[in-house]
């Protein structure tokens, strides 16, 4: 139902967008009828009653109020006397349309009990094109009826039937672009599907990709035809005169074009894949999507992060999924006071842990572990070594556990771990100061009495 209102806005927006043609193409079928008899010649037409009266060559017309209410009799009568003739065929057409809309409901319930009862059938494929067409197709057949009927009744308002036979035949082409994206979402699960097998040479970055695509495409062929071949507006008169007008807004979207290309650089070269976890610059994340624009990335903080296309394109990429590994390195330092037999027990301490950690190394990525540097405050140990995941909660669990494995057998083994710390070394004579002399206070005589 949603979708079906969707597409009836549609309709009324391109109805609206388009609807400023009608009456100048009324005008031109009823001279192609016969009826240019009584019609204005283009110069006389162009010159409206509103321009003579602005002129001064006709004056203000004068409301009556008795001619007022005899045109609205006398429509009156006319709309009476028009359903009186057509009341036959009016009641056919609501009869014709709630049979109509009754029939395409059922037909709707009865596909999708056929659709859910098959859906884990071998057939797949097929009864997926049954649910994405059903919807367009019953509409289709629907709406058919309904104009069929509605037919008498419009041949007797001929005023109004080419516009409702333009609508109907815009509402027409509305149907065939939603089974056109219906037809795209099918093939694009499928496709989906397909990349996601290992051996598979298409990626999920191209499936989505090619999806937008297609539906863009879709749509400007939808709005064109409807434009040029139903409601015959000049396009490419309307194209080329808007070719300064395209220039300058493309212009001011230079970085919107950027972005554009931008996408179709990732598209051709492919650095990456849906899913992968990349580090592009200063970001490191997992890709979530890429659009027409930008491509969004989830960071490690679980934060989402948007990065033009434009700029995807010119850093450079580090596919960390394609390792299927992460490169852990850091730096462990012992005091000075540590010994060579101790320095050599603490690298072979670290090679129990981290060789083999959590399966079988690979030749190319054994883990590295050497005495670096006399640090400022420590005897640096640099250790080397690949993470067997490309998840960030797993490396989390990783990096925990290999930190605790250092530190239960450091401590074990009596290995005492440097800290950054300071020895001020004071140098030249050094002089004792004695003790501060006491301080006596002399007696003031007492003063003799007189």
């Amino acid at each position: 139902m949603r979708r079906f209102l969707a597409v009836l806005s549609l309709c009324a927006s391109i109805t609206f967008v388009f609807g400023a043609g009608i009456p100048e193409l009324t005008e031109i079928e009823d001279i192609a009828t016969g009826s240019a008899k009584n019609a204005t010649p283009p110069a006389a037409a162009s010159y409206s009653e509103l321009d003579r009266i602005l002129s001064g060559e006709e004056t203000l017309p004068v409301i009556n109020e008795k001619e007022l209410a005899r045109d609205a009799h006398r429509e009156a009568f006319r709309f009476r006397t028009w359903l009186a003739g057509q009341r036959n065929a009016l009641y056919s057409f609501l009869i014709a349309s709630g049979i109509s809309i009754l029939a395409g409901i059922g037909l709707a319930l009865l596909t999708r009990y056929l659709v859910l009862r098959n859906e884990a059938g071998k057939h797949l494929i097929k009864w997926q094109m049954v649910a994405a067409l059903s919807g367009p197709v019953i509409l289709l057949l629907v709406s058919c009826m309904i104009f069929f009927f509605l037919l008498p009744l419009l041949h007797s308002l001929p005023h109004l039937y080419p516009i409702e036979a333009r609508l109907f035949f815009t509402w027409l082409a509305l149907l065939a672009a939603w089974a056109g994206f219906q037809l795209i979402a099918v093939f694009d699960l499928r496709l989906r599907n397909f990349a996601q097998k290992p051996d598979a040479t298409l990626d999920s970055l191209m499936v989505d990709i090619t999806r937008k695509l297609l539906k863009i495409v879709i749509a400007i062929v939808t709005v064109l035809f409807i434009g040029q071949s139903i409601f015959q507006l000049n396009i490419t008169t309307l194209l080329a005169g808007a070719g300064v007008a395209g220039l300058a807004v493309a212009f001011a979207s230079r970085e919107t074009l950027a972005n554009f290309f931008g996408t179709m650089v990732i598209i051709l070269d492919r650095p990456f894949r849906i899913g992968d976890r990349i580090r592009a610059g200063d970001v490191n994340g997992i890709v979530l999507s890429v659009g027409m624009r930008s491509t969004r990335i989830l960071t490690g903080e679980e934060s989402v992060v948007t990065i033009p296309n434009n700029t995807i394109a010119e850093e450079s990429i580090e596919n960390i999924s394609n390792r299927g590994v992460i490169r852990h390195l850091f730096t462990i330092g012992l005091v000075y006071d540590t010994t060579p037999e101790q320095m050599q027990l603490a690298m072979k301490l670290l090679h129990e842990v981290v060789d083999n950690f959590k399966g079988p190394d690979s030749p190319q990525r054994r883990p590295r572990v050497f005495f670096s540097d006399f640090g400022a405050s420590a005897l640096d140990i640099r250790v080397i070594m690949w993470l067997k995941t490309t998840s960030f909660e797993k490396e989390e669990e990783l990096r925990t556990e290999i930190g605790l494995d250092i530190l239960r057998k450091f401590t074990e083994n009596g290995l005492e771990m440097a800290y950054n710390t300071v020895t001020n070394s004071l140098t030249g004579s050094l002089r004792i100061l004695p003790p501060e002399a006491a301080v006596t206070t002399p007696k003031t005589p007492a003063a003799k009495p007189r």
